[in-house]
């Protein structure tokens, strides 16, 4: 077992235990400047001066929520896998499930249809890293890890021609622009020529960007592409074991640029602390963690702190999300797929959470048990704990992030 499975897995039951304050993020200090660097804005955190833990209402970061139902029938369930949401699909995948496709749901939760098949055949895959719906097209895109081409499909699940990349990516993510080109960001090693580049779906490169000093080593780090912001490709390599100091980008399509957008000022730079950052259109948000050595080959994750920033006031605060929506009970900023690799719950301009029912109902049961549940939510939640029942398949919590 690689040293990232057993990171991943020894930092799953982590839970905060740290107080929260009753201040609102307005009454928090400034603890993020923002200056220009070649034209863009480049926003910088100082870890030092975060010292406030805050309850983060859902209801400030995005819209509604909205509870879907997955489909009870065998073939359509799942555990708690990764969702990716366009306008009228839910395509759920697991990267490392062996016997698991991707299926393919419309936006009310019923099964529609399984998206090719697991396996080492033409069209199959063993271990999907992206997926992009298009709708207009009426196709879905599949990235596998360390492959030369992107899978593509209708969306009756039928193989079409697959598109062929100029690199072979080692863990990837994509972006469609309107004028009929593809963006590939990979995590580049030392024999990748790119980190990122743009091709035409016949396979021929319009321009690219050296990996530079951006080269990873091993297959401990990660991408990240959240896409919540219209218009805008973000981009980030979290490096980890050993990590160290990390930037998020933005990538400029006409000056084929990829221009620093947020990073930190850490208050010890030996070692770094483990860190990833997420843009959503109003704040920064992210995590903070030590890194602890269990044994040469087994490492865990203590001090694991999240946070956030305003973007118009630069004021900022560790913080616990919790869904006011329903419940006031903490969830995640981030999920494990099983147990690797880790995926942002605020991704494609929403805030995404699938849940197996038992979890959902415990988390409630607790809450109410705690005193969590504001009164005027109470009825909602036990109405919702009436209607899971043992045999049902996931529950989807969906809220459109605030533009």
């Amino acid at each position: 077992m690689n040293k990232s499975l057993i990171l991943l897995i020894s930092c799953i039951g982590w839970a905060s235990c740290q107080q929260a304050s009753n201040k609102t993020l307005e009454a928090c200090p400034v603890v993020a400047q923002t200056q220009e660097v070649n034209g863009h804005p480049l926003t910088v955190c100082s870890q030092s001066a975060l010292s406030d833990t805050l309850q983060i209402p859902l209801s400030l970061l995005a819209e509604e929520l909205e509870i879907i139902r997955f489909d009870n029938r065998e073939e359509a369930l799942m555990g708690e896998q990764q969702v990716v949401v366009s306008e009228h699909y839910l395509a759920v995948w697991n990267v490392w499930n062996q016997n698991f496709p991707v299926r393919l749901f419309d936006r009310k939760g019923n099964f529609l249809c399984n998206i090719g098949a697991v396996g080492q055949g033409p069209g199959e895959y063993q271990a999907i890293y992206d997926i992009r719906i298009d709708e207009a097209a009426g196709r879905i895109y599949l990235l596998p890890w360390t492959r030369s081409e992107l899978l593509v499909y209708d969306l009756e699940g039928n193989l079409q021609p697959s598109v062929p990349l100029c690199l072979r990516v080692n863990k990837g993510k994509l972006r469609f622009r309107a004028d009929s080109l593809l963006t590939v960001f990979c995590l580049p090693f030392p024999d990748t020529p790119a980190v990122l580049w743009t091709q035409d779906l016949a396979g021929r490169r319009i321009c690219y960007i050296e990996s530079g000093p951006l080269t990873a080593y091993d297959y401990n780090s990660e991408v990240y592409s959240c896409g919540n912001l219209p218009g805008v490709f973000d981009c980030m390599i979290r490096y980890s074991l050993p990590s160290r100091k990390d930037t998020l980008y933005h990538y400029d399509m006409e000056g084929n640029r990829l221009l620093p957008h947020f990073t930190m000022a850490f208050t010890t730079d030996d070692p770094v602390p483990e860190h990833d950052y997420f843009e959503l259109p109003h704040h920064f948000i992210g995590r903070t963690a030590e890194t602890i050595w269990l044994s040469p080959n087994i490492a865990s994750w203590g001090n694991v702190k999240n946070f956030i920033v305003d973007k118009r006031t630069g004021k900022g605060a560790y913080m616990h999300l919790v869904n006011d929506f329903l419940g006031n009970e903490e969830i995640p900023i981030t999920n494990y797929d099983r147990n690797f690799p880790p995926y942002p719950n605020f991704r494609d301009g929403y805030y995404i959470l699938n849940q197996d029912p038992g979890n959902l109902r415990e988390r409630l049961e607790n809450s109410l048990r705690k005193g969590l549940v504001v009164p005027e939510k109470e009825a909602q939640v036990n109405e919702l704990l009436r209607s899971i029942g043992e045999d049902d398949n996931n529950i989807l919590f969906l809220a459109r992030l605030k533009q």
